[in-house]
């Protein structure tokens, strides 16, 4: 077993995965009370545009079900502190959902803050899950593996590194450097890595990425732009 000083739960996944779960289960009471349709879907899309977020329903190919766009995190955490769910459920049932998310919220802002008391963010936790697991919410069945990290680890977490913060571990710069290398990459291919059929054609999209990344850490150590001389071409 790896003791627990050796490893790190990364906040920016806790968030992620746990707002998955939130809005699953908003998704799944929708279902429960025979709401789920056209009408809910648009609802859902119009409350989207509505907060900047792009949003979209598709059919999965041979089947009924629907499917979802897979939002990125700063759209999750958009979504978690300004979705009007009173546009699907009734007002009461509403703010029930809403305070739910609003304390979850919470607890992902003070697990990146540098001046969390370890122990009041566990009794925080532990309220948010008594919170959760509340008659009017859901089961320990809805229960992940996020879930219980968040509320029986990351509080021993936030004890143990208390001298630079949890949010000296978060994984957000590898997760935005993954996105912009495979938004470049699939600007260029989405087939071959870019390089055609063979790897014969056009120049390895992946490649690319690694000239770019190049140029950029050159620039960047050097903290100058030489000059570059560009070749002449004669008219004739």
């Amino acid at each position: 077993m790896i003791p627990l000083q050796n490893w790190v739960p990364d906040e920016l996944h806790i968030m992620l995965r746990i707002t998955d779960v939130l809005w699953r289960l908003v998704i799944d009471e929708l279902k429960s009370r025979n709401t789920w349709g056209n009408k809910a879907r648009d609802v859902i899309i119009e409350e989207m545009k509505r907060i900047n977020v792009r949003f979209h329903f598709w059919l999965k190919v041979g089947s009924s079900t629907w499917q979802y766009t897979s939002l990125m995190g700063q759209d999750k955490l958009t979504v978690l502190q300004h979705f009007n769910l009173s546009k699907l459920f009734p007002h009461s049932r509403a703010i029930q959902i809403r305070n739910l998310w609003d304390n979850f919220y919470l607890l992902h802002k003070a697990m990146k803050d540098f001046n969390t008391d370890a122990k009041m963010f566990s009794n925080d936790t532990h309220a948010w899950l008594h919170q959760f697991l509340n008659s009017d919410f859901y089961q320990a069945s809805d229960i992940t593996p996020y879930i219980h990290v968040l509320v029986y680890h990351i509080p021993e977490m936030i004890k143990i590194h208390n001298h630079f913060g949890l949010a000296a571990f978060s994984c957000s710069a590898v997760e935005k450097k993954n996105h912009q290398q495979v938004s470049h990459f699939f600007k260029k291919t989405t087939k071959d890595g870019g390089g055609g059929k063979n790897g014969k054609g056009r120049k390895s999209a992946i490649l690319d990425i690694f000239e770019h990344e190049n140029r950029m850490l050159y620039f960047y150590n050097c903290n100058k732009i030489e000059s570059i001389h560009l070749p002449k071409r004669l008219r004739i």
